[in-house]
């Protein structure tokens, strides 16, 4: 059995507990699968010996979120579900970097790790100023009405003023360009583009290479068609093609021949390797994991949407079938967390918070439903990636910590003096959880019974993602599927995010979002991190922000626990990567090949 394992720093333990249970076998010295006679070579970034890259077929996966529309500036990040390796960004992060120094096998890179996307080079004189050097010899995908135009500086210009809502163009997602306080966005040449600030802002570079809605779009599309939303307009400079698109049923993705791209890795190939991407919807993750037995699909990754393996049970479960499946497993944030609605009762009051804050034996599902493979202790809103910006648990004050312990008799008195004592069937109170479908149910039916211990009978909705979306704007929700500790650049956590002018409603709109839901304290936390001047300045206004969420408990965190992505074993170059820039995760598939004389071995 060879299974190819994932070297990441915050997974190790994952890997080696699986390889405890007899789930991993055969060491990366055994070499990969191969078909017979098939050239070797090493990947720089692992050392590991691989199939040579080759070109041709279709590397099919399973896909779930649907996209209303291909307009990043109407839809935001979800139209990436379709324009990803489509459209590009300014930079992407490096694929030829060493697997051990970056791992990119989350939502984080690291904007020192970023390399030259449709920007080859960029450059910050001063505090207000930035000069991004285009990219020479991109050319449009050959279709209309651009048909095959080399890529300018105008492009980009046109792009972020749109963006940033310069033009009578209005943004219905905003993100982090409309709240920079610009001066100008203007070409100055065919190839160089030159941002001015009014006001310095920390991290805008990384909002200008790499935001998560930052696809370069053509302006004759835009113009022809009043906007980009349609799919079948759509035209970019990427490896691939959007060249059909059925909803419900299939994406796919042709190989554009004229790709200006060479393969970090092995520079003398031209990128793309595989002739198509198709993705196929499956809804249900039952539907998944069995076309992965019958070698329906190459790969489950987060280019699906919300489609990876839950439960390392699952996993373990498929390597019993499939013993050559490759298994990458990733942290990207802590989705099994609660948001609750603290302006009605029971949940403005912060003892009721508190108590079903300790009445969760985080530990104890850790072992017995994770197999110890999650990271239980809580985390704050930044994630245990993001180094400098988290504070791990065990140096959050003791009388903090106390309230994330597990202790029922304490949440149960706690109930008590706020004024929910139990009834004659032991019930204090009864409250209603939107479950989002993506997420796995089954640790919010074992917290439901830890709940119902104390007396919080909790009835579970479980709900599509537009549903859920749409209750959680309206504050319709009593409880709701929460996140915490994510894993992402520190600027997309805060100040970018939607807008940054006193008073203005996106910005508290993304305050409530992370469960403060209008705290005076945390809007100024996130202006003030805005405005900040240092990154030591920054990193203080951070701890604060999450040392005042962390307290407040604004939601209940449960654990933050891995995801797993899998591959067939003819699938080739994958090391359990998932994104080489925000939301940009297709660009991932771009750089994977297939070994179709052994998928044909293998009977496939």
């Amino acid at each position: 059995m060879n299974i190819q394992r994932i070297a990441h720093p915050f997974t190790l333990v994952l890997v080696f507990a699986l390889a405890a249970t007899g789930a991993w076998a055969a060491g990366e010295d055994e070499g990969e699968t191969a078909a017979v006679d098939k050239p070797m070579i090493t990947d720089p970034t692992t050392g590991k010996m691989l199939t040579a890259p080759e070109y041709g077929g279709t590397l099919t996966y399973p896909y779930k979120l649907v996209a209303a529309n291909t307009d990043p500036d109407l839809r935001g990040h979800y139209a990436g579900w379709l324009i990803s390796a489509v459209n590009e960004k300014l930079a992407l992060g490096d694929w030829a970097a060493p697997r051990d120094q970056m791992s990119l096998t989350g939502w984080y890179v690291p904007t020192s790790g970023f390399v030259g996307g449709l920007a080859e080079s960029w450059e910050q004189p001063d505090d207000l100023t930035t000069i991004l050097n285009v990219r020479q010899g991109v050319h449009w995908h050959d279709k209309e009405p651009v048909n095959g135009r080399e890529l300018t500086a105008d492009d980009v210009v046109y792009t972020f003023r749109r963006r940033a809502g310069l033009t009578d163009f209005v943004p219905e997602r905003t993100y982090e360009m409309i709240g920079l306080p610009w001066e100008s966005i203007e070409a100055t040449d065919k190839y160089t583009v030159v941002l001015k600030l009014a006001e310095p802002r920390l991290g805008s570079l990384r909002v200008y290479l790499a935001e998560v809605i930052q696809w370069i779009l053509p302006p004759e599309v835009i113009e022809q068609n009043g906007d980009y939303s349609n799919w079948q307009n759509v035209v970019g400079t990427g490896p691939y093609m959007l060249t059909d698109y059925v909803e419900g049923t299939s994406i796919t993705r042709t190989r554009n021949p004229n790709y200006w791209g060479r393969d970090e890795k092995y520079p003398d190939n031209q990128l793309p390797y595989a002739d198509e991407l198709r993705g196929l919807f499956m809804e249900e993750e039952a539907t998944r994991i069995a076309a992965m037995r019958t070698g329906q699909v190459d790969i489950i990754h987060t280019s699906g949407g919300g489609v990876e393996i839950k439960t390392a049970e699952q996993v373990e479960a498929l390597l019993r079938t499939n013993p050559d499946i490759q298994v990458g497993p990733y942290f990207i944030r802590a989705l099994q967390v609660f948001g609750v609605n603290q302006r009605r009762p029971p949940f403005d009051d912060i003892r009721v918070r508190q108590a079903l804050q300790m009445s969760i034996d985080r530990e104890a599902i850790n072992d017995s439903y994770y197999g110890g493979y999650a990271l239980w202790k809580p985390q704050g809103h930044f994630g245990n990636a993001v180094a400098g910006y988290h504070v791990p648990f065990d140096d959050w004050p003791e009388e903090v910590q106390a309230t994330y312990r597990y202790n029922p008799e304490e949440a149960m008195r706690l109930l008590d003096e706020a004024g929910y004592p139990a009834d004659a069937d032991g019930v204090r109170l009864r409250v209603a959880y939107d479950h989002r479908d993506v997420i796995d149910l089954g640790f919010a039916e074992i917290t439901a019974g830890y709940w119902k211990e104390i007396g919080v009978e909790v009835e579970i909705n479980i709900m599509d993602t537009t549903t859920w979306v749409s209750r959680r704007k309206d504050k319709s929700y009593e409880m709701t599927t929460g996140d915490s500790g994510w894993d992402l650049a520190p600027v997309q956590l805060m100040g970018f995010y939607r807008g940054i002018a006193e008073g203005d409603q996106e910005l508290r709109q993304e305050v409530e979002y992370l469960g403060g839901l209008g705290d005076e304290t945390m809007s100024r936390l996130y202006q003030e991190f805005n405005s900040a001047t240092s990154e030591d300045e920054r990193i203080r206004i951070a701890r604060e922000f999450d040392a005042h969420y962390i307290r407040h408990h604004f939601q209940i965190y449960g654990v933050k626990a891995p995801g797993f992505q899998v591959a067939q074993p003819w699938l080739k170059g994958w090391n359990g990567e998932t994104f080489l820039q925000d939301m940009d995760n297709h660009l991932t598939l771009a750089r994977l090949w297939l070994d179709l004389d052994l998928k044909a071995e293998m009977g496939y």
